[in-house]
Parts: C-alpha cells; sequence; structure tokens
C-alpha cells in the first residue's frame, strides 16, 4: 500500500477522532430519552451495512446512510455519532478486511457524521424528537455535506491508490448514484417521522424499505453490469479476428463519449452513441470477413466492397436485441461522409444520423493515432491538421469546428481519461450549448 494512502488514512482517523471531541466539548450533555430512536436506526444501518453487495472488483455498496443520517437529525448528538462509529466497527469487524481499511471506513463515516451535525445544529437545527417539522435549511444541509465529506473521502483514498484525479474519482464514482442521493434528502425526513410517529413500527416499515431499495438497486446495477460484461465480451471476440485492432471499439466508445461530450448532448444521449460505437464493428463476426481480416497485403477492389458491408451486418446484428434498436441507424451509418461519397447507403450531410457522424470522427481518430505496419501513429497536432484537411468532405463541419477549438480535444490523447467524467467546467460548458446554441442535429 502506497505511503500516500496510509498518510491520508490516519489523518481521516485523526480528523473523525478531533471532530468527536469537538462536537462533545460543543455540546457534552446527553438526553438519553432521546438516544432510543437513534440505538434503533443504528441497528438499522448496521443491517444494511451488513447486507452490503458487490459493485465491481472489491468495491460494496450499501443504502446503511439513510438510517444513519436519520439517526444524525432525530438526535444530533456526539452520542449519537458514538453509537453509529460502534456499529460500524463492528459491521467491520464482521467482514475479512485489512486493519487499515477497517480504521477508514469507520473513520471517515465517523468525521462525515460529526461534520453534518455540526452543519445541523450551526444552522439551528433542534433534534426532530423535539421538534418534528421539517426544518429545511438545517437538514437540507446536513444531509448534503453527510454525502460530500463521505464520498469526497472515499475518492479520495481510492485516486491516491490508484494516481488517479481525486475530482474525476469522486464525480464518475458518484455520478450514476445522484438521483438517489437527491432522494435521500426527504427520505430521511420521511423515515425519522415514521419513528417519531409510529414508534418501532416506524423501524420496521424502515427496515422493509431498506431492504427493497437495497435489492432493487442491486439487482439494477448487477443486471446493468452483466449486460455490458457481455457486449464488451463479445466486442473483445470480434477483434480477435483482427490483429490490428485490439481495443479498437473500446478507444472509439470512449472517443465517441469525449466528442458527444463537447457538443453539448445530454448524458443518455452520450451513453446510446457510447454503445454504438462499442458495437459499430461487430458485423466483423461474420464469416464473409474472416479471410480478408487476416490478409497482410493491400486489399483489392472486389475485397474491400465486402468489408464495405460490416455496417450492414453490424447493423442486423444489434438489430436483434430489442433494447438496442434505438441506435442501429448510427452503427449502420457510421461509415458515411458530410460529401456522400460513403457507404453503404451513401446518406449526405445531417441525412446522417447524429451519432454516425461522432461515431465517424472517433473510428477516423483511432486509425490515426495508432500505429500500423506501414506508418506510425499520428500525434495531437497531426491529428487536427488532418480533421481540418477533410472537414466537409469527410466530417461534419460543425462538430469538427466544435471539437478542434475545445480544450477538450487534448482529452482525446490521455489514455486515462474514460470520457465518463465531467468536471463542474464540463457540465456548465454543455448547459450553456443547450441554451443557447443547440449546435448539431
Amino acid at each position: 500500500m502506497k505511503t500516500s494512502v496510509i498518510a491520508y488514512v490516519y489523518a481521516i482517523v485523526v480528523a473523525a477522532a478531533a471532530s468527536l471531541v469537538g462536537l462533545y466539548f460543543y455540546q457534552p450533555v446527553v438526553d438519553f430519552s432521546l438516544l432510543a430512536g437513534a440505538g434503533w436506526l443504528t441497528l438499522v444501518a448496521f443491517l444494511g451495512t451488513i447486507l452490503s453487495y458487490r459493485v465491481q472488483g472489491s468495491t460494496f455498496g450499501a443504502v446503511s446512510f439513510i438510517p444513519f443520517l436519520t439517526a444524525f437529525v432525530l438526535y444530533p448528538s456526539w452520542a449519537t455519532i458514538a453509537i453509529v462509529g460502534f456499529s460500524a466497527l463492528v459491521a467491520e469487524m464482521l467482514k475479512p478486511k485489512l486493519a487499515i481499511k477497517r480504521a477508514f471506513n469507520v473513520s471517515q463515516i465517523v468525521l462525515a457524521g460529526c461534520v453534518s451535525i455540526g452543519c445541523y445544529l450551526l444552522f439551528g437545527g433542534k433534534p426532530l424528537e423535539v421538534d418534528p417539522s421539517f426544518q429545511s435549511v438545517p437538514h437540507i444541509a446536513a444531509v448534503v455535506v453527510f454525502l460530500v465529506v463521505n464520498t469526497l473521502a472515499v475518492a479520495a483514498v481510492i485516486g491516491l491508490a490508484e494516481g488517479k484525479s481525486i475530482v474525476k474519482t469522486w464525480v464518475s464514482g458518484n455520478a450514476a448514484g445522484l438521483v438517489y442521493d437527491i432522494v435521500a434528502v426527504p427520505g430521511v425526513f420521511a423515515f425519522g417521522r415514521a419513528y417519531v410517529d409510529w414508534g418501532n413500527w416506524g423501524v420496521g416499515v424502515l427496515c422493509a424499505l431498506i431492504l427493497g431499495l437495497r435489492l432493487t438497486y442491486q439487482s439494477k446495477h448487477q443486471l446493468e453490469t452483466t449486460n455490458k460484461e457481455l457486449l464488451e465480451l463479445f466486442v473483445h471476440t470480434v477483434e480477435f479476428r483482427d490483429p490490428y485492432t485490439s481495443g479498437h471499439s473500446q478507444r472509439v466508445s470512449r472517443y465517441s463519449r469525449i466528442i458527444a461530450q463537447v457538443v453539448g448532448l445530454t448524458p443518455k444521449e452520450i451513453d446510446r452513441i457510447s454503445v454504438a460505437a462499442l458495437l459499430h464493428d461487430v458485423g466483423k463476426i461474420h464469416e464473409i470477413f474472416a479471410p480478408i481480416l487476416m490478409k497482410p497485403g493491400r486489399l483489392t477492389p472486389e475485397e474491400r466492397a465486402i468489408m464495405e458491408l460490416h455496417p450492414i451486418k453490424s447493423a442486423e446484428l444489434v438489430a436483434k436485441i430489442s433494447d438496442l434498436q434505438d441506435i442501429v441507424p448510427a452503427v449502420r451509418h457510421h461509415h458515411e461522409n458530410w460529401d456522400g461519397t460513403g457507404y453503404p447507403d451513401q446518406l449526405k450531410g445531417r441525412e446522417i444520423p447524429l451519432g454516425s457522424r461522432i461515431i465517424m470522427f472517433a473510428d477516423t481518430i483511432d486509425a490515426m493515432t495508432t500505429d500500423r505496419p506501414y506508418r506510425k501513429a499520428l500525434g495531437e497536432v497531426e491529428v487536427r491538421d488532418e480533421l481540418r484537411k477533410f472537414r466537409g468532405i469527410q466530417f461534419d463541419p460543425d462538430i469538427c469546428d466544435a471539437l478542434i477549438g475545445s480544450p477538450d480535444f487534448r482529452r482525446l490523447f490521455d489514455s486515462a481519461d474514460s470520457g465518463k467524467v465531467h468536471s463542474l467546467t464540463q457540465i456548465l460548458e454543455i448547459v450553456r450549448k443547450r441554451v443557447k446554441t443547440p449546435a448539431v442535429a
């Protein structure tokens, strides 16, 4: 384990201990009659932690943060944090982990909880058991601060361990769960009122809801992950036929994401174009292409004519999956040129689907930046010059201008950039483009 990671974990442990001590001195008196609700909700959170599920690799997901937050607003006290910290420690001890990982997981929850409660009290929040009304400012501040501190602490340790940008890691790791985090604001209040109004029955209802949420989200995530991995496995199988295109489809998918972001498309549109780009060459698995793909020399006119059928074969394969019907046109027309000289249907200009126009850029950029037997890969300046040269001929001129003029152009040459990350600047730029200039269609 890196020294920087170890040092960071120690810093989180010290910060958590200092925050807990500070909260104690700020409000040392404990009303034990108000601790019962916090204790019950901590038990629910404990069960949520035990029922955590694998997200990817060694990363696990859980829904325990909602009852933790509910306990904080029910009785915002250092004693509540102590109970939460102890339950988190017990949950960690039940799983085979390194001691330093256990220390970090417990400490980051305690730190986030202390900062959250501190904000709640700072904005005049009262225990929900004393004032069951919705105290909007302290409540929203407490939930948002907890989620930010909690997720940022985790992103930082991952970024340090993997040598990646902490901000990028934080954004990419939490973008998909943003909706669930937003729901947490009213959800925490609803669960708190359930206990205040119904007592232990409220906790029972909470347990059922937490379990249902966990199972629903786990099933959804695992299904999405399985589908994605199956598609990538299929793409890898296709690429085994062509020794010069290993990883080509993944790179084209990544470039397409970046280009789609540059022209201001929505996250859903970006995802669909990314999938189309990943599958744009799957038709090459057809047996008629096998001998041509393995041929070391230049192709004859007849062989080239056969290869120009691959977008049709790719579209036919993609069309067999009902969930991918919307991307079939983008796959079929990814070799159409802006001036109408492409294939297979010689579409011209805006007749070509937007997704196809974007994939054309991505596909060509990957060809230019990949070493081939007859030439070395081109650099950023040379690629820029080539795009300008064929602007309005092979490429959509509007997309070309937007891409070349964007600071994100250099992201195409950063292999560590997954294409899935939006910085705050990029998000604001997308909003600006969609409001002021609906650039391309």
